[in-house]
């Protein structure tokens, strides 16, 4: 691939920049059905009584049939696909950015800025923890874009304490590929088939999320669409309406970006 871009200055395609755009918001579009998904796992949000086979860690809810006052507990349960599905959410939405920052390279390689396979590799859209990290490691990740398409990224200053939804995508997606299940609240209930109780407590002192989302008793699918539609934080940190805010930053990002995409 890296010949094709040095014999002929940009790879050889007929794309324009709604061809492009489209490409990319194959990414954006499967954050939104998975946040559909989501939305209908929440709206099955009850609370379960549960004894705690271990009082101090929590772990391993027994059936209530055997309930005792002194660890009886009653917890918000969801599936375990609720955690699962907001992973791919906010991993669809960090992947549409890394393919926008691939289009804006192939629009903008030229004779005078070859890129190699190992380089090409290391394009991604650059999201930084602090400034001057940010900085630092921009060049590699941008090799090949057009000034004016380094400059507009610039502008929406994706680092922490820049763009701090840029940031949390950046960030909830490492969490979620390399380190743990996102945590909704300081304790809940999930359930599977495959668990040998039927349900798992999840503790900790510092959740992702701060709940889920208030439970809803009308019509299913009308609340599904307003939950995905309404970004309006009902909740401090609210799982879904946080996540529909993300999908709306991305969202409005990529479009803004088309002029660099001619």
């Amino acid at each position: 691939m890296a010949d094709a871009y040095e014999r002929n200055g940009k790879f050889k395609d007929k794309l324009d920049a709604d061809d492009r755009i489209i490409l990319v918001r194959v990414k954006v579009e499967r954050a939104k059905k998975h946040l559909r998904d989501l939305a209908t796992e929440v709206l099955s949000l009850h609370n379960t009584a549960v004894v705690m086979s271990d009082p101090n860690t929590g772990l391993s809810p027994q059936s209530v049939s055997v309930l005792h006052p002194n660890n009886f507990q009653e917890l918000p349960t969801l599936s375990f696909e609720v955690v699962a599905i907001a992973g791919d959410v906010v991993h669809n939405l960090r992947s549409a950015l890394d393919h926008l920052a691939q289009q804006l390279v192939l629009v903008g390689l030229n004779p005078a800025t070859p890129i190699t396979d190992k380089e090409l590799r290391q394009i991604e859209f650059p999201i930084a923890e602090t400034l001057a990290k940010y900085e630092a490691d921009k060049a590699r990740k941008v090799k090949g874009m057009r000034p004016e398409a380094i400059e507009a990224i610039d502008r929406l200053k994706p680092y922490k304490g820049g763009n701090d939804a840029l940031w949390r995508i950046h960030e909830l997606d490492n969490i979620d590929k390399h380190r743990t299940l996102f945590t909704v609240a300081h304790d809940f209930l999930f359930t599977a088939d495959w668990l040998l109780n039927g349900a798992y407590v999840m503790k900790t002192d510092n959740p992702h999320f701060a709940g889920v989302e208030p439970k809803m008793e009308q019509d299913v699918q009308t609340e599904i669409e307003k939950a995905v539609g309404n970004s309006q934080v009902t909740q401090a940190n609210a799982l879904l309406p946080s996540l529909h805010q993300l999908v709306d930053v991305v969202e409005n990002l990529v479009l803004g970006l088309k002029p660099f995409l001619e």
